[in-house]
């Protein structure tokens, strides 16, 4: 990561935090997602999943398959994929199944669980407690 990168990402944070919770976090929280330099893709995915916008799909998908050191250095890269799962299952749009759907075709055979998954429970709808 350069110095610049560096930058951005911790703006992207910082701004981040400055925002309530709600539907105006989604562009950063997909802007993040994509990211390396932060330790935040768990929470930004539960997040997503959570709001519900079919905007952060493509990102989410793309996620799923991104190297992010930390994880394997922390061991939960595969809780991260499951994560990612769920948060597409609770999106619950036609785009959400199909990327789920192509995440069940998978070579990896995590990543291939993790679809099946999101498709057993797809559309999860959010209780609110």
């Amino acid at each position: 990561m350069t110095m610049n990168e560096s930058k951005d990402t911790d703006a992207l944070c910082a701004a981040l935090d400055a925002l309530p919770e709600g539907e105006a976090r989604v562009p950063l929280l997909i802007g993040l997602l994509g990211q390396s330099g932060h330790e935040r893709h768990e929470d930004i995915v539960f997040e997503l999943g959570l709001l519900g916008s079919n905007a952060a799909v493509l990102s989410i998908a793309k996620a799923v398959v991104d190297p992010f050191p930390y994880m394997d250095a922390w061991g939960n890269r595969h809780e991260f994929q499951r994560k990612c799962a769920y948060a597409l299952a609770r999106i619950g749009t036609p785009e959400s199944r199909s990327v789920l759907e192509d995440l069940a075709k998978h070579s990896d055979p995590h990543v291939r669980e993790y679809g099946e998954e999101g498709l057993s429970h797809w559309p999860l709808p959010f209780e609110a407690r």
